[in-house]
């Protein structure tokens, strides 16, 4: 399960009942993210203000309370919404740049649970990607998140050798064809973390492998086992 962090913990019985009212509409929220780890909801609200009133920042964290890098985030009217995309897009909070786009049902946490074909069908529909020239700084985490900027991301993996050491490149599996391409239109060549990265469709799947299998099938991109989540 994937919980929100939207208060810090400490907000009183009426701000928690106003938040549980709040209602998650597409033309008032935005996706935020390549959000530092150690931003709080609190900086996120007052970093989106920017734009216009914010009813909600919700930074969605796992159950042991690690942030995701990802959070949630609803205006008052969808202009300020409209205006959070275009104007604060790229920004820098905690130092980092967010990319800010509209919300999609599929960046639910539990829309991937309800939507998702079983894992065969998922590896051969055209939806996963092989990333290459990654920094060896990004971690499975930092690339599904990136990702996840061109739509729902079910899993993602940065490929390691049996030491350990990275190899540079990475897998990233969408729930649709679709976002997939649009992930290569839009990364293939884009700089991140200092690299410009190859991003196309994993030739591995589309010949019938297995990334299950990687150690038994390394001729596709010479690399090595996986170290990677879901």
């Amino acid at each position: 399960m994937v919980k929100r962090d939207g208060g810090g913990g400490n907000y009183d019985r009426q701000e928690q009942g106003r938040r549980k009212r709040t209602r998650v509409s597409h033309d008032t929220s935005v996706f935020v993210g390549n959000l530092d780890y150690n931003t709080k909801w609190q900086s996120l609200k007052d970093h989106m203000r920017k734009a216009g009133n914010v009813d909600n920042a919700d930074i969605f964290t796992l159950d042991d309370g690690r942030p995701k890098g990802f959070a949630l985030v609803v205006y008052q009217h969808p202009k300020e919404a409209s205006r959070a995309i275009r104007e604060l897009h790229d920004s820098e909070l905690d130092g980092r740049s967010i990319f800010v786009r509209e919300w999609k049902a599929q960046d639910s946490p539990d829309y991937g649970r309800a939507h998702r074909s079983d894992e065969h069908n998922a590896d051969s529909d055209g939806s996963q990607l092989y990333v290459g020239n990654l920094s060896y700084e990004a971690s499975w985490q930092d690339l599904k998140d990136f990702f996840r900027q061109c739509g729902d991301v079910e899993h993602a993996d940065v490929i390691e050798g049996p030491n350990g050491e990275k190899k540079g490149f990475g897998i990233v599996r969408f729930s649709n064809r679709k976002d997939a391409n649009f992930a290569i239109r839009r990364f293939d060549g884009f700089e991140w973390k200092g690299r410009k990265m190859e991003v196309r469709m994993d030739q591995q799947q589309q010949q019938g492998g297995r990334r299950g299998d990687r150690e038994q099938s390394m001729d596709t991109h010479g690399g090595g086992g996986g170290g990677g989540g879901g």
